[in-house]
């Protein structure tokens, strides 16, 4: 890890920018988020851009931006080291910048968006709200899925995000199931595919504050909002059983809840369980069984995995 800085002007804010391994990116803004220093904007890199490419090829890395308040910079230039080793990325992979920055520069968002590229994973053609469909090279059959610029919450890049489309598409053309839970909903981008896909009714909550208006707006942006409902609240906000069940969160959060997943799925219903690091697989697979769902298939891609449980 390596870090340089500019002298600051305690008028201005600071502009931290923080490179990292591309598996990385969303763990990283969650946490920036969930200790209190807003949002970050990310970029990563492909090796030959988008829809061309198979989604397997690795991502070449991920700069995030974080914009703060001069008095705000210390703190976080202390925790940024401790979060990083939390996550288990070597501090030879990583390495932040820092200098004062103006407003009227925030992010210079056209250049984000010259660099952002549409990517395919499976049949979904994921691709962002400023890019027109008619521009995208799309092949036949596939689904094309907007995000909506700015979210705060998953845009598709993250390798558990992707195993999960991947896990949709399996099972909508297998004969998509009547009805979906998206636990931990975010951004709503796998509650939005599942109904792209042709799952007549799709549900999902997150606790986050911003989570279903965001979810909301993107259904509505995809055209599928009368498939889709989405509500504020945890494990303990949803009552009722699903044939599909989706909780792409992480492995701690899916061990506490497993006995809440495991009542959500109807009999002969299938749950798939994402966001676990390998290390943390013989527990949250420990957790499942003892809930009496039966294991079918474990996923992976990289340092992550996602496991497909079956109610008997």
């Amino acid at each position: 890890m390596s870090s340089s800085a500019s002298p600051l002007d305690p008028t201005q804010k600071v502009l931290f920018r923080i490179t990292l391994p591309s598996m990385w990116e969303e763990s990283l803004t969650w946490l920036i988020s969930e200790h209190g220093f807003g949002s970050a904007i990310g970029e990563t890199s492909y090796p030959l851009g988008a829809v061309d490419t198979d989604i397997d090829a690795p991502a070449l890395g991920t700069e995030l931006r974080v914009l703060l308040e001069l008095a705000q910079a210390s703190t976080f230039r202390s925790a940024l080291p401790v979060w990083i080793k939390d996550l288990g990325v070597a501090g030879e992979d990583w390495s932040f910048t820092e200098q004062q920055h103006g407003l009227e520069k925030h992010f210079e968002v056209s250049d984000w968006q010259a660099q952002w590229k549409p990517f395919r994973c499976g049949h979904y053609v994921v691709h962002a709200d400023f890019q027109p469909l008619e521009d995208l090279p799309c092949k036949p059959g596939d689904i094309p899925l907007r995000l909506k610029t700015g979210s705060a919450f998953g845009t598709g890049t993250h390798p558990t995000t992707r195993l999960a489309l991947k896990t949709l598409q399996k099972w909508c053309v297998a004969g998509p199931p009547p009805r979906l839970l998206d636990v931990g909903t975010g951004s709503g981008i796998l509650a939005v595919a599942a109904a792209l896909g042709g799952v007549r009714e799709v549900t999902g909550m997150d606790p986050d504050p911003f989570s279903a208006a965001q979810a909301n707006a993107m259904a509505e942006m995809n055209g599928v909002a009368s498939q889709c409902h989405f509500w504020r609240g945890g494990f303990e906000s949803a009552a009722g059983q699903w044939p599909a069940v989706m909780a792409n969160l992480v492995a701690d959060i899916l061990q506490i809840g497993a006995g809440n997943l495991a009542n959500f799925v109807e009999p002969r219903g299938q749950l798939l369980a994402g966001g676990i690091l390998r290390r943390h697989w013989a527990a949250t697979a420990q957790a499942m069984a003892e809930q009496g769902l039966e294991f079918e298939e474990r996923i992976g891609r990289g340092r992550w995995l996602a496991g497909i449980w079956r109610k008997a």
